[in-house]
Protein backbone atom coordinates (compact mmCIF):
# COMPACT_ATOMS: atom_id res chain seq x y z
CA UNK A 1 0.00 0.00 0.00
CA UNK A 2 1.32 3.23 -1.13
CA UNK A 3 0.78 6.45 0.69
CA UNK A 4 1.43 9.39 2.40
CA UNK A 5 1.32 11.31 5.81
CA UNK A 6 -0.13 14.83 5.46
CA UNK A 7 -0.46 17.56 7.83
CA UNK A 8 -4.19 18.68 8.70
CA UNK A 9 -3.46 22.14 8.89
CA UNK A 10 -6.52 23.77 9.80
CA UNK A 11 -6.25 21.57 13.01
CA UNK A 12 -2.51 22.15 13.92
CA UNK A 13 -1.03 24.35 16.06
CA UNK A 14 1.81 25.28 18.27
CA UNK A 15 1.30 22.45 20.75
CA UNK A 16 0.89 19.89 18.42
CA UNK A 17 0.86 18.41 14.79
CA UNK A 18 -2.09 17.18 13.46
CA UNK A 19 -1.71 14.36 10.67
CA UNK A 20 -3.43 11.89 8.69
CA UNK A 21 -2.64 9.51 5.95
CA UNK A 22 -3.62 9.53 1.95
CA UNK A 23 -3.84 6.54 0.78
CA UNK A 24 -2.39 6.63 -3.29
CA UNK A 25 -5.36 7.19 -5.74
CA UNK A 26 -7.54 8.88 -3.54
CA UNK A 27 -8.51 12.11 -3.04
CA UNK A 28 -9.48 12.25 0.91
CA UNK A 29 -7.56 11.65 3.90
CA UNK A 30 -8.43 8.94 6.51
CA UNK A 31 -10.02 11.37 8.43
CA UNK A 32 -12.01 13.14 5.58
CA UNK A 33 -13.61 9.92 4.91
CA UNK A 34 -14.27 8.99 8.76
CA UNK A 35 -16.23 12.60 8.40
CA UNK A 36 -17.75 12.02 5.23
CA UNK A 37 -19.52 8.42 6.75
CA UNK A 38 -20.53 10.04 9.73
CA UNK A 39 -21.48 13.60 9.25
CA UNK A 40 -25.07 12.54 8.35
CA UNK A 41 -25.91 10.68 11.11
CA UNK A 42 -23.57 12.25 13.94
CA UNK A 43 -23.00 16.01 13.30
CA UNK A 44 -22.58 17.12 16.43
CA UNK A 45 -20.14 14.28 17.34
CA UNK A 46 -18.39 15.17 14.77
CA UNK A 47 -18.22 18.64 15.48
CA UNK A 48 -16.64 17.70 19.00
CA UNK A 49 -14.57 15.32 17.97
CA UNK A 50 -13.39 18.21 15.57
CA UNK A 51 -12.72 20.56 18.35
CA UNK A 52 -10.66 18.37 20.16
CA UNK A 53 -8.33 17.59 17.83
CA UNK A 54 -8.07 21.37 17.84
CA UNK A 55 -7.79 22.19 21.07
CA UNK A 56 -5.11 19.30 21.21
CA UNK A 57 -3.21 20.78 18.06
CA UNK A 58 -3.84 24.72 19.34
CA UNK A 59 -4.17 24.91 23.36
CA UNK A 60 -3.24 21.71 24.91
CA UNK A 61 -1.21 19.04 22.98
CA UNK A 62 -1.09 15.66 23.69
CA UNK A 63 -2.10 15.34 27.27
CA UNK A 64 -3.07 11.34 28.19
CA UNK A 65 -6.91 12.93 29.50
CA UNK A 66 -7.56 13.15 25.83
CA UNK A 67 -6.97 9.51 24.56
CA UNK A 68 -8.11 6.07 25.20
CA UNK A 69 -4.86 4.31 25.49
CA UNK A 70 -6.42 0.60 25.76
CA UNK A 71 -6.32 -0.34 22.06
CA UNK A 72 -5.24 -2.76 20.76
CA UNK A 73 -1.99 -4.67 20.58
CA UNK A 74 0.18 -2.27 23.17
CA UNK A 75 3.74 -2.24 20.11
CA UNK A 76 1.02 -0.45 17.96
CA UNK A 77 0.34 2.12 20.05
CA UNK A 78 -2.70 2.75 18.87
CA UNK A 79 -5.10 4.68 20.92
CA UNK A 80 -8.69 6.04 20.23
CA UNK A 81 -9.50 9.78 20.59
CA UNK A 82 -11.32 10.14 24.10
CA UNK A 83 -15.32 10.59 24.22
CA UNK A 84 -17.47 10.64 26.82
CA UNK A 85 -19.63 7.01 27.15
CA UNK A 86 -22.66 8.45 25.38
CA UNK A 87 -20.72 8.94 22.00
CA UNK A 88 -20.96 6.74 19.05
CA UNK A 89 -17.97 7.36 17.40
CA UNK A 90 -14.49 6.06 17.75
CA UNK A 91 -11.42 7.76 16.02
CA UNK A 92 -8.23 6.09 15.84
CA UNK A 93 -5.14 7.61 16.69
CA UNK A 94 -1.25 7.05 16.76
CA UNK A 95 0.56 9.16 18.35
CA UNK A 96 4.47 9.92 17.85
CA UNK A 97 6.09 10.88 20.52
CA UNK A 98 4.78 14.40 22.44
CA UNK A 99 4.52 16.57 19.08
CA UNK A 100 2.40 14.76 16.83
CA UNK A 101 -0.99 13.00 16.27
CA UNK A 102 -1.53 10.63 13.01
CA UNK A 103 -5.59 10.67 12.76
CA UNK A 104 -7.25 7.85 10.83
CA UNK A 105 -10.64 6.27 10.34
CA UNK A 106 -13.17 5.69 13.08
CA UNK A 107 -15.92 3.33 13.52
CA UNK A 108 -19.32 3.91 15.69
CA UNK A 109 -19.73 1.58 18.90
CA UNK A 110 -20.35 -0.96 19.29
CA UNK A 111 -19.45 -1.88 15.58
CA UNK A 112 -20.17 -4.84 13.24
CA UNK A 113 -17.74 -7.54 14.67
CA UNK A 114 -14.81 -8.25 12.23
CA UNK A 115 -15.62 -5.29 10.38
CA UNK A 116 -15.47 -2.70 12.92
CA UNK A 117 -11.82 -3.15 13.82
CA UNK A 118 -10.98 -2.55 10.41
CA UNK A 119 -9.79 1.41 10.84
CA UNK A 120 -7.83 0.85 13.42
CA UNK A 121 -5.83 -2.09 12.12
CA UNK A 122 -5.04 -0.35 9.19
CA UNK A 123 -3.58 2.58 11.73
CA UNK A 124 -1.61 -0.17 13.44
CA UNK A 125 -0.17 -0.63 10.28
CA UNK A 126 0.70 2.34 9.45
CA UNK A 127 2.03 3.11 12.88
CA UNK A 128 4.32 -0.01 12.38
CA UNK A 129 6.05 1.81 9.17
CA UNK A 130 6.26 5.30 11.12
CA UNK A 131 8.03 3.49 13.52
CA UNK A 132 10.36 1.90 11.32
CA UNK A 133 11.01 5.07 9.79
CA UNK A 134 11.56 6.73 13.19
CA UNK A 135 14.06 4.44 14.04
CA UNK A 136 15.96 4.53 11.03
CA UNK A 137 16.18 8.94 11.21
CA UNK A 138 13.51 8.74 8.31
CA UNK A 139 11.23 10.63 10.11
CA UNK A 140 11.73 12.83 12.84
CA UNK A 141 10.35 15.53 14.73
CA UNK A 142 11.05 18.78 16.74
CA UNK A 143 9.34 19.84 19.88
CA UNK A 144 10.03 23.18 19.40
CA UNK A 145 8.00 23.37 16.23
CA UNK A 146 5.86 20.61 16.97
CA UNK A 147 5.95 18.90 13.92
CA UNK A 148 6.74 15.50 12.02
CA UNK A 149 9.96 16.08 9.38
CA UNK A 150 11.39 14.05 7.48
CA UNK A 151 10.30 11.16 4.46
CA UNK A 152 6.86 10.86 5.23
CA UNK A 153 5.77 9.05 1.92
CA UNK A 154 5.91 5.17 2.11
CA UNK A 155 5.50 2.78 -0.72
CA UNK A 156 5.63 -0.72 -1.41
CA UNK A 157 8.38 -0.23 -4.14
CA UNK A 158 10.68 1.46 -1.51
CA UNK A 159 10.02 -1.34 0.63
CA UNK A 160 8.70 0.98 3.30
CA UNK A 161 5.55 -0.72 4.20
CA UNK A 162 5.48 -3.26 7.41
CA UNK A 163 4.72 -6.05 4.77
CA UNK A 164 1.24 -6.57 6.93
CA UNK A 165 -1.62 -7.83 5.43
CA UNK A 166 -3.15 -5.70 2.61
CA UNK A 167 -6.30 -3.48 3.96
CA UNK A 168 -8.97 -2.19 1.83
CA UNK A 169 -10.61 0.76 2.45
Amino acid sequence: MNYEIIEMQQLSGRKAGIYSVMIANDNLSLFEHFVKDHIGEHAMEIRSITQYLSYIGNRYGMQNRFFNVKRGRKADSVCALFDHPEQKLRLYCYRVGTVALIIGGGTTRPGKKGAAGLPEKLLASISRDISSKIRTGDIYWSEKEARLSGNLIFTVDGKQSSGGPEIQQ
